[in-house]
């Protein structure tokens, strides 16, 4: 009788100490809107300013690099989440699993964010992919190499441009890309921001 009763109290008292883990949904959110907005503002950059570029036949141009940097850029979304998170309930521990965690969803928020922006914007500018495409044509076209060649990969590469522009190719590729580069930062915000746990 007395056992159980030591049970019980050892039990209600396991109860007493036990808090579960803060909620990181404000954390992820919040930074997947600022890198989600980050990235579809670098985006448009690189669209614009290949559509304003003029055609010098060369196969990489001053876009394609800012196209990169809004790639790479996007990758800190979950290094922002996991300080957020940490500095929100004033600096819990986070463990590396967790950070993970909250730097994959983020990667898939940043994914929504710039996707959902991406097809509102093609209200505002209905005619960018096609700029787009024209202006990459007539890049190729500069090249100095044989017109068949020319041909297939205009024809590959205007192909590429369309299908990546419909929003399901966009989720396709951005959530695991997004997903896997910010779960890499968010281990990383976890080993700086987060004390770890024993």
């Amino acid at each position: 009788m007395e056992n159980s009763q030591q049970g019980e109290s050892d039990n209600s008292q396991r109860d007493a100490s036990y808090q579960p883990a803060p909620s990181y949904w404000m954390a992820v959110t919040t930074a997947g809107l600022i890198f989600g907005i980050i990235v579809f503002v670098l985006s448009l950059i690189t669209s614009y300013a290949t559509i304003n570029s003029e055609p010098t036949g060369s196969f990489f141009s001053p876009s394609q690099f800012i196209g990169v940097f809004a790639c790479l850029a996007g990758a800190f979304g979950g290094m922002l989440a996991t300080w957020h998170y940490a500095r929100e309930y004033d600096n819990i521990p986070i463990k590396l699993g967790k950070g993970a965690l909250i730097g994959f969803l983020t990667g898939v928020c940043i994914t929504i964010v710039s996707v959902a922006l991406s097809q509102v914007w093609q209200f505002v500018d209905p005619d960018m992919t096609q700029k787009i495409i024209d202006s990459t044509i007539a890049n190729m076209e500069a090249m100095d190499m044989p017109d068949a060649q020319k041909q297939q990969m205009i024809d590959v590469t205007v192909e590429g441009i369309r299908s990546n522009n419909s929003m399901g190719m966009q989720l396709l590729w951005g959530v695991p890309i997004n997903g896997i580069l910010n779960l890499i930062t968010g281990m990383i915000g976890a080993k700086i921001f987060g004390q770890q746990e024993g």
